[in-house]
């Protein structure tokens, strides 16, 4: 083995005077062959004159002298507190272990050698070395660790001609410190270019004796077949390697020997060796070459048990795909190879296509494909496949996403907008059914309705049958339709996510947050496509449709359709104007909400107020409960059954009797100014309706008024326009008026 080599290589060095080292580790994992190569080493110097053969049949240059001594320890043999006492009698200073206080000096090593070449061996130390417990035998480690020392610097000493061999695993740290200070050369036994030969050798008699013509055969089927997307470096290279491997195929080998290496308790070529005798053994007489593929992944299951269970999970998944489990295999142990964690398709591919099976790269390349996103514990990442503990969230979910149709991603993109935007206080055209009923509800289309003669089809349709018309606010995108690409892609994300809770292990809960995450994007990308509103303008004797620029805000919106309560009053007095029957208040309401030429109303109370400021301003009388006529007085509530009347159906009363009141008010009025006494009330709110009820509910019939003070704040600005409308408002009953307003001029220039 090249190791071999190089450990004559460092022996003559010493033997010549080139070097001055004498001490050697033999270094490499379990079952690498550390143990063959000292025996090895220790039988060539034991029997000097059958190494010069043997060195002449591998051309090695190495001159053992014949009168060389060797001696070999293995602890496994030799139970010992202190190692020196087998290596003395073994040399036949014996003598020499009485006059050793604590531990041998380098005097007495020396004088044990003597002055002709010697050669020490010792196996297994680690072993022996990890056996001392530091607290109990601190002492015994402190001697032992102490010879050692003194051994390998007498080694090193270019008058000595000492040799000492170790096979070392590095993992005994104390050890580590000796070697670091004496510098013993280390040579590693686990090289990759021994391993091939050496599990071939191991496995096959006269593995050296191929039939080389055949061979190339077989290979030359597979390396011409090599294309794109598998890649190997150099074709011809890659036939001498298929060569000299065969009957394994070279990844095989590699991705084996590079998982075993890692870990030195897998017991290195041995667990190697067991996993390939098997797959020969199983695959010799059906297939010319025996594949990663091919491997018995049980056998593996001491690396990962878990990661192995993963892949047995998910092969149940992908059985009905042709190369579903050598792809899985393949992606398993490339997993588990610290070095690479993971697959290319190229690696896949070398481990799975074989063309003298009838194999296609396409189709196993297609099979590739599928399975990702039906397996849930496989991840691809910048092209690498690879297994994890956690399942592959977002592969399942591009899998489940190419399930989606139309009306499922219509659907949800529905149900967000209803829920999420407009807080579920709209219906969805199209998409549910719309009531028809005197209560105000909001329209909220997913498409655009046009514009001019579009529009007009649009809501003809719309309204078409229905009784309550004016109840409706109706809103659209400004866009043709929300469905873009990017929405659509994001709620495919979400009904899968949606669809897989529940149904693959979520610890980490990425489900859910996929599900808000992208619910947020498509809520803030949907809401800059809204909108507008309709809104009925009455030209002449025709009703057009207009549109308003809204925002996807519930509120706004509302306040935006909602109309002016002396709007309303226009219209109110419009609809009793020379009607001596009048109009009941129920009728009235029922009016606004069934025709669009009236005034949207989203509350009865609107109506409500303004027949109160309407009665008020003395524009309009009412006839309540047994005809009870509501003429200066104001009722305490209006009920939907009241009568709303012009002033000038008013009923008439007699002279006699009027005048008869005009006398009895005199009188009574002397006798209630004695009685009466001085009261304010104070009053605060928001809004006149407030400030309305707690008058209503803090003063009697019987109480006279005599004067109000308002001070009014306004929330927002108001124009010149404003502040004059606002004050026509006032009630035009004859009055005393002390006012004053606030407002805020530009500074004169300079």
């Amino acid at each position: 083995s090249s190791a071999l080599k190089r450990t004559f290589e460092r022996i003559n060095e010493k033997l010549s005077g080139i070097s001055n080292q004498g001490g050697v580790l033999l270094v490499g994992p379990y079952g690498s062959g550390k143990t063959h190569a000292l025996i090895s080493l220790y039988h060539t110097f034991k029997r000097p004159k059958i190494a010069k053969g043997w060195f002449r049949e591998w051309n090695i240059d190495l001159d053992i002298p014949a009168s060389t001594r060797s001696v070999i320890i293995s602890t496994r043999r030799y139970d010992v507190d202190l190692l020196w006492e087998p290596i003395f009698k073994l040399l036949g200073r014996e003598d020499i272990l009485p006059k050793i206080k604590r531990f041998p000096t380098v005097d007495q090593i020396e004088e044990a050698i003597g002055d002709s070449p010697c050669a020490i061996f010792i196996d297994e130390i680690e072993n022996w070395y990890g056996s001392f417990d530091p607290e109990k035998q601190a002492h015994l480690i402190e001697k032992n660790e102490t010879f050692l020392e003194h051994l390998l610097e007498v080694a090193n000493d270019p008058e000595k001609k000492l040799f000492v061999f170790i096979t070392f695993l590095e993992e005994q740290e104390g050890l580590k410190k000796i070697f670091n200070r004496t510098n013993p050369v280390p040579i590693d036994v686990s090289a990759m270019e021994d391993r091939e030969k050496v599990s071939l050798h191991r496995l096959f008699e006269k593995s050296d004796q191929k039939d080389l013509d055949k061979v190339e055969e077989v290979v030359e089927k597979y390396v011409d077949k090599y294309t794109d997307p598998i890649k190997i470096d150099n074709a011809y290279r890659y036939k001498q390697r298929m060569t000299q491997t065969y009957p394994f195929h070279p990844l095989l080998l590699d991705t084996l020997i590079q998982i075993y290496e890692a870990a030195t308790e897998r017991q290195d070529i041995r667990g190697m060796m067991n996993i390939l005798a098997d797959s020969a053994k199983d695959g010799y007489d059906k297939k010319d070459l025996i594949f990663l593929s091919d491997v018995d992944e049980n056998a593996l299951r001491g690396i990962d048990l878990q990661l192995v269970e993963k892949y047995s999970y998910d092969l149940d998944r992908v059985k009905e795909i042709s190369y579903g489990k050598e792809i899985l295999k393949t992606v398993l142990i490339f997993t588990l190879n610290e070095k690479t964690v993971g697959a290319t398709e190229s690696d896949i591919l070398l481990s799975v296509f074989s063309p003298t099976q009838g194999h296609t790269i396409n189709a196993i390349a297609m099979d590739l494909e599928n399975i990702y996103g039906k397996a849930h514990y496989l991840h691809r990442e910048n092209g690498i496949y690879f297994f994890s503990h956690e399942v592959e969230i977002f592969a399942l979910i591009d899998r489940e996403k190419k399930k989606r149709t139309e009306d499922e991603i219509k659907r949800k993109v529905a149900e967000i907008v209803k829920k999420d935007i407009f807080e579920n206080k709209a219906f969805i055209y199209g998409f549910e059914e719309i009531p028809d009923d005197s209560k105000t509800k909001m329209v909220v289309g997913l498409e655009s309705w046009g514009t001019n003669d579009i529009l007009k089809d649009k809501l003809n349709e719309f309204y078409y049958g229905k009784k309550w018309q004016n109840t409706y606010i109706i809103v659209f995108p400004t866009v043709d339709n929300i469905f873009s690409f990017e929405i659509t892609e994001k709620v495919k994300s979400i009904i899968s996510a949606e669809k897989l809770q529940g149904q693959v292990e979520d610890k980490e809960r990425k489900l859910l947050k996929i599900i808000s995450d992208k619910k947020k994007e498509i809520n803030d990308k949907i809401k800059g496509f809204y909108g507008y509103m309709v809104k009925w303008v009455a030209r002449e004797k025709e009703l057009v449709p207009r549109l308003i620029n809204v925002s996807a805000d519930i509120s706004a919106i509302r306040e935006k359709a909602d109309s002016d309560p002396s709007l309303v009053g226009d219209y109110i007095l419009k609809e009793t104007e020379d009607k001596a029957d009048g109009k009941r208040i129920e009728i009235l309401i029922n009016g606004f909400k069934e025709y669009r030429k009236y005034p949207q109303i989203l509350d009865d109370e609107v109506v409500y107020n303004a027949i109160r400021n309407l009665h008020r301003d003395k524009r309009v009388i009412m006839q309540g409960e047994r005809g009870k006529w509501y003429i200066d007085e104001i009722p305490r509530s209006l009920e939907p059954g009241f009568v709303v009347f012009d002033p000038k159906y008013a009923p008439e009363v007699g002279k006699e009797e009027e005048e008869k009141e005009e006398e009895g008010e005199e009188e009574g009025e002397l006798e209630k100014v004695e009685k009466r006494e001085k009261k304010s009330l104070d009053l605060r709110g928001n809004s006149p309706r407030v400030i309305l009820s707690q008058v209503e509910a803090r003063s009697r019939e019987s109480d006279v008024f005599k004067e109000i003070t308002t001070t009014y704040k306004f929330k927002e600005d108001l124009t010149k326009q404003e502040i004059m409308k606002f004050i026509k408002q006032f009630p035009s009953k004859e009055a005393d008026i002390d006012g004053k307003v606030v407002l805020w001029r530009e500074k004169d220039e300079g």
